[in-house]
């Protein structure tokens, strides 16, 4: 049953990287549209400038918590690497533990922004006030966001493979190589 939640969930999240993906890829359209037409002297639509913009974030915030997922994110290795294997399940452990409560709380102080500026109905964005865009647009994705990533973080705690594999470097690089190598053993 878990092992069928946790499928669906990690489809979820690898959707949601899926969306940030195109979005990605929309945005380097729009910045040659852009560019280009304003190269070229013709008139374009300024709406591509919030849409690239406010992208950023959402890209951020949509892909996040498949990286930390994936354990694409940035995090360093040297100190879990010196460790033992038992000290090292511990220290990761408590390091994925404090990282889902930060992001836990990352996620309640930004509801309550999102909250107070969807209620403010006459909140815009001022540097965009001639589209009249609300301003919780720009902070709908935080909350969100830190909230798959806090769920993300609290997984490692639980499951049995921690996020810290020991491997000092490109921690996925070498634990590919490491498969790798089990395969070929399993082949012998």
């Amino acid at each position: 049953m878990f092992k069928l939640l946790d499928d669906i969930w990690g489809k979820v999240l690898a959707g949601l990287m899926g969306i940030a993906a195109i979005y990605v890829t929309l945005i380097m359209f729009a910045i040659v549209y852009t560019s280009g037409f304003r190269y070229l002297g013709f008139s374009y639509s300024p709406l591509t400038i919030p849409f690239i913009e406010y992208g950023f974030i959402y890209i951020l915030f949509l892909g996040s918590p498949f990286l930390v997922r994936m354990r694409g994110h940035v995090y360093i290795e040297m100190l879990t690497a010196a460790l033992g294997d038992f000290q090292r399940l511990i220290v990761s452990r408590l390091i994925c533990l404090l990282a889902g409560g930060v992001c836990l709380t990352w996620a309640w102080y930004t509801g309550l922004l999102f909250l107070e500026r969807y209620e403010d109905i006459m909140a815009y964005d001022e540097l965009r006030a001639q589209w009249d865009i609300p301003l919780w647009i720009s902070t709908l994705p935080f909350p969100i966001g830190f909230f798959l990533m806090s769920i993300e973080f609290f997984r490692f705690v639980f499951i049995a493979e921690p996020m810290h594999t020991g491997l000092a470097g490109i921690a996925s690089d070498r634990i590919e190589l490491e498969e790798t190598k089990r395969d070929l053993e399993g082949l012998s």
